[in-house]
């Protein structure tokens, strides 16, 4: 079997998403992980800015890219359970293109 993930989130910490309320959705992020049996297929890592401040806070699905945006921990329970754990995109927080600066 490989030890390979099935999904890798690139969750934001840069200057703007990080006092926005990274901590906060990295915390909710694992937890659900877990809860759906999830950690073992999902690599998260903080990342650098992902060019979206006016949007933050931001995560990135791979694979993708699916680009996340405006998030609370509310939402990431939603982008867990439809689209990691149902493989069904979450479209109001998904952002495309025009939300890179």
């Amino acid at each position: 079997m490989s030890d390979e993930k099935q999904f890798r989130i690139y969750l934001c910490g840069g200057a703007t998403c990080t006092p926005k309320g990274r901590d906060a959705l990295l915390r909710a992020l694992e937890d659900e992980l877990w809860a759906w049996e999830l950690d073992s297929a999902v690599e998260v890592r903080v990342s650098g800015c992902q060019d979206r401040c006016d949007y933050a806070p931001n995560l990135t699905v791979w694979p993708g890219p699916y680009h996340y945006s405006a998030l609370t921990p509310a939402a990431i329970k939603q982008i867990v359970e439809r689209h990691l754990l149902h493989g069904q995109v979450v479209p109001e927080f998904l952002l495309g293109d025009q939300a890179r600066r």
